[in-house]
């Protein structure tokens, strides 16, 4: 089925990717009225590392748009007297029409290397990891190079090693996300290499001489052993580098400083604690703890979502723990999550 049709002679790249949001089945709408005009907003992309969204300036519908529909959805653009008519099907019974005089797209990069989620219990350090470098993955795909820099192109194809998506950060097969690539596997050997990871670098050998189910487990499996923290860290160093040049979220100057309270907070209460460090690593004699943070979006976001902080706890019985060594497998290794609450 065709879920976008235009009499359009000239396309521009605002409504190619409207076209694709209907293609792709994805259709939100969000309106804002101010002095008595309205502007909509409908998602493209948003994720950690992207906000890509799309306005409609000089709003008017005619007919009811029904949020809460989660069928299928077409629709047709037509231009009439120097406006334009978005006319959207939402099944065979209801129809509205978005009239409005322009269409602009707004893409905006953000840093998300301090984002920590939590779906699944276990190896939270490298489903992290996972999490990172698949939103990098997804801006690319569907955004391309333009929003990527040079230290994510490096990176980005590790996703697509499956002994590194065995650690999908959700409940779902990461195998209907990622494919697994060749370059998948070169670029884990590459960052073993430059890791001095000699071990797994012979694992990585069988794995492509073999590359089987259980050798993918295997593989994975030893990810989670204490001898893989070098390559752990080189990989978390990697994704810093490539996040740090993107702005943080700009939330307005109340929200923003209320944000930068709660950081002082957690600062604080760990310091009384005996931890030393600055935001977001601290250690103590057997602990460690990163703070993560969960960011809700600068527009379109759900009420319900706000700004979280969760720390990542690590107990190791070495004299200076590494970073998120309690999260590996070992003997006095323990790691846990715990949420804050403000």
């Amino acid at each position: 089925m065709n879920y976008f049709e235009t009499n359009l002679e000239e396309i521009s790249r605002s409504i190619q990717l409207l076209a694709q949001i209907f293609e792709y089945q994805v259709f939100e709408l969000q309106v804002e009225e101010k002095d008595e005009n309205q502007t909509g907003y409908v998602p493209y992309m948003m994720n950690d590392a992207i906000e890509c969204y799309l306005s409609f300036h000089g709003l008017r519908i005619s007919g009811k748009y029904d949020k809460d529909y989660e069928g299928e959805m077409w629709a047709q653009l037509e231009e009439r007297e120097g406006r334009y008519g978005l006319i959207v099907h939402q099944g065979e019974e209801s129809v509205f029409t978005m009239w409005f005089d322009e269409i602009m797209e707004h893409t905006n990069c953000y840093r998300y290397h301090e984002i920590g989620h939590f779906w699944r219990d276990g190896a939270e350090q490298w489903r992290q990891l996972v999490y990172m470098i698949g939103t990098i993955r997804e801006k690319y795909r569907f955004l391309g190079e333009e929003v990527c820099n040079d230290q994510e192109m490096e990176i980005m194809s590790l996703i697509e090693f499956a002994p590194f998506y065995y650690y999908f950060p959700i409940n779902e097969d990461p195998e209907e996300w990622y494919d697994k690539t060749e370059e998948g596997l070169e670029c884990m050997r590459n960052l073993a290499m430059q890791a001095g990871d000699k071990d797994y670098l012979k694992w990585i050998d069988k794995y492509e001489k073999h590359p089987t189910k259980r050798m993918e487990m295997t593989l994975a499996k030893k990810l989670q052993d204490p001898k893989r923290q070098d390559l752990y860290e080189l990989i978390c160093e990697k994704v810093c580098n490539a996040s740090d040049p993107y702005p943080a979220r700009n939330y307005g100057e109340r929200i923003d400083q209320k944000i930068q309270r709660y950081r002082e907070q957690v600062d604080k209460k760990l310091k009384e604690q005996g931890f030393t460090g600055t935001y977001p690593q601290y250690e103590s004699e057997h602990l460690s703890v990163c703070v993560t943070e969960e960011h809700p979006f600068t527009i379109l976001e759900s009420e319900d979502f706000k700004f979280k902080i969760q720390l990542m706890i690590s107990e190791c019985r070495e004299k200076h723990p590494r970073k998120n060594a309690g999260f590996f497998k070992g003997y006095q290794r323990k790691g846990k999550i715990k949420r804050l609450d403000f």
